[in-house]
């Protein structure tokens, strides 16, 4: 294994979002549903020469979050490169609270059954993660369950 490559992969549909004060006037929090989160299962997949495994998961009441929370806001904060991402945040913490990634562009509520999360193969996975979804324009935010996260086959 190459000296310094980090074990867990913190890859998203777009670069990860800092946490930057916005331009975007913000609005009184609004009250969301706690995310329930569910295993999907793994996948084997090879990026750079290196051999990953993606770990699936999906929130399984993902119909009760509003279209309006995954549109476009092009007056937040830029996340990464994204200058047009979406007022919903989805990051993934492991058991111990440690961010892993962070999904800023996902386009509606449906991509919440398509989350993810990848090591490097043959290394252990975190024990447990949870999901924080942030509306980045009002500030609300809904914590799911910890779901176990088993190791590869």
């Amino acid at each position: 294994m190459m000296r310094g490559f980090r074990p867990i992969l913190a890859v998203a549909l777009c670069a990860v979002c800092p946490r930057a004060a916005g331009s975007a006037e913000r609005q009184d929090p609004v009250s969301l549903p706690s995310p329930r989160l569910a295993f999907l299962g793994t996948e084997t997949y090879e990026a750079n020469g290196f051999d990953f495994v993606r770990y699936r998961y999906e929130v399984t009441n993902k119909g009760k979050y509003s279209k309006a929370l995954f549109a476009t806001a092009s007056s937040l904060p830029a996340c990464g490169e994204n200058t047009s991402p979406s007022r919903a945040a989805v990051e993934i913490f492991d058991a111990k609270h440690k961010r892993i990634t962070e999904f800023c562009s996902l386009p509606a509520p449906e991509y919440l059954g398509r989350l993810w999360f990848a090591v490097a193969k043959g290394t252990s996975p975190p024990t447990g993660i949870y999901i924080e979804i942030t509306d980045r324009l009002t500030g609300g935010k809904a914590q799911s369950n910890v779901v176990p996260v088993p190791e590869a086959p």
